[in-house]
């Protein structure tokens, strides 16, 4: 998992190879890409758990990374029970 404080120090423009020591070792198996915003064009976006919890719907972090291996996007892709909350609001 990527925890929310390193998440909140990356900024736009930084190297993918500055990050790393700061990411985990693997991206998210199942990323909630439906609920993602329409990524940056031509990028490659990476999503990470925001936490170690189980068996529940979990916020992700997306990074979105440029052809030069640079951060372009972050975003936070809510889990379901607030995104459905959200929808409630509406």
């Amino acid at each position: 998992m990527l925890t929310p404080s390193a998440y909140a120090h990356l900024r736009t423009g930084t190297p993918y190879e500055e990050m790393a020591p700061v990411l985990p070792s693997r991206e998210a198996h199942d990323p909630p890409t439906d609920r993602a915003p329409a990524p940056p064009p031509g990028a490659d976006c990476r999503y990470y758990r925001a936490s170690g919890e189980l068996l529940t719907s979990i916020d992700h972090f997306r990074l979105c990374f440029d052809r030069r291996d640079r951060l372009v996007a972050k975003d936070v892709v809510p889990g379901l029970h607030d995104a459905r909350r959200e929808e409630i609001r509406r």
